[in-house]
């Protein structure tokens, strides 16, 4: 039996179709039971658990042959660091107790960096908390996610503009979450696999390519990019109502990414072949 957190979002959810595909018992893990009705019609078992709650997530591990792991991130929330923190430990805590003998983690490029990175710094912690496991541990590092343009969608659309603070010309490796959801079930499916793999997507991109790539796949072609300054678009971020420590976090990742830090190293790379044409054709609602 494989359990899967955060079985209802775009990762997890799509671990738990490829396993259940497979043949493989799942046990599929969220706080919301609304949200796990997808995962109980493929015929996984629904299993309710919030994600910091140590105990919970034990009896929701216990017997199982492998896992896969993530640290949502809650845009709504305050204080990041201390409630990524929280889900961190309560997660490594429960794989332990539960004595969990095969991790798939989900992890990014550029947590191997310990500072300068934003938002990425608690996945470097992570991984370190994952490093003290007595079980083989897969680390995945995927680039940017293609659905990480979807909550400036509404915006992009009706400005036909869309607004951030990465450098015009940085080429970064970006990848669907279905295919990362591919990967993960074929490596929870093998219990000998251990160590990075890197899921950089089929091609690098900068950010204006890819707003103009998805703006065409979804007939809007013209849509483009611009980069303001950072304390322009930290105004933005807080007209949106982000919290001011989530706003700090995110701008110094997009400065991290600027200074080329945040990088594929070709440890270990699986195949990603999903476009951003392809994505955004099957996945970006558009009325």
């Amino acid at each position: 039996m494989i359990t899967v957190l955060g079985a209802s979002g775009n990762t997890g959810g799509r671990v738990v179709r490829r396993l259940r595909e497979s043949g493989e018992a799942v046990r599929a893990v969220g706080r919301d039971p609304g949200r796990l009705v997808d995962a109980a019609a493929h015929g996984a078992e629904p299993h309710v658990a919030d994600i910091t709650d140590r105990a919970a997530l034990t009896r929701a591990l216990r017997g199982a042959d492998a896992a896969y792991v993530l640290m949502p991130l809650d845009l709504a929330a305050p204080g990041y660091r201390a409630q990524q923190e929280q889900v961190g430990t309560a997660i490594v805590g429960a794989l332990a107790d539960a004595r969990v003998p095969h991790v798939v983690a989900l992890s990014s490029l550029g947590a191997e960096l310990s500072t300068g990175t934003g938002l990425l710094e608690a996945l470097h912690e992570q991984e370190q908390r994952l490093a003290a496991l007595d079980a083989s541990v897969v680390l995945l590092r995927p680039g940017l996610f293609f659905e990480s343009f979807l909550p400036s969608l509404a915006p992009m659309l009706a400005t036909g503009v869309h607004h951030d603070t990465i450098d015009a010309d940085v080429a970064l490796p970006m990848v669907a979450t279905a295919d990362i959801g591919d990967a993960a079930a074929a490596l929870l499916r093998d219990p000998d696999s251990a160590g990075v793999r890197e899921l950089p997507g089929p091609e690098e991109l900068t950010v204006p390519d890819a707003v103009a790539r998805l703006g065409a796949a979804i007939g809007r072609p013209g849509l483009r990019y611009e980069r303001p300054p950072e304390d322009v678009m930290r105004a933005v971020l807080v007209e949106a109502g982000l919290p001011a420590d989530l706003i700090e976090e995110h701008l110094a990742m997009n400065a991290a990414f600027n200074r080329g830090v945040v990088r594929r190293h070709g440890v270990g790379v699986l195949a990603t072949p999903t476009t951003i044409e392809e994505w955004a054709r099957s996945a970006v609602p558009v009325a």
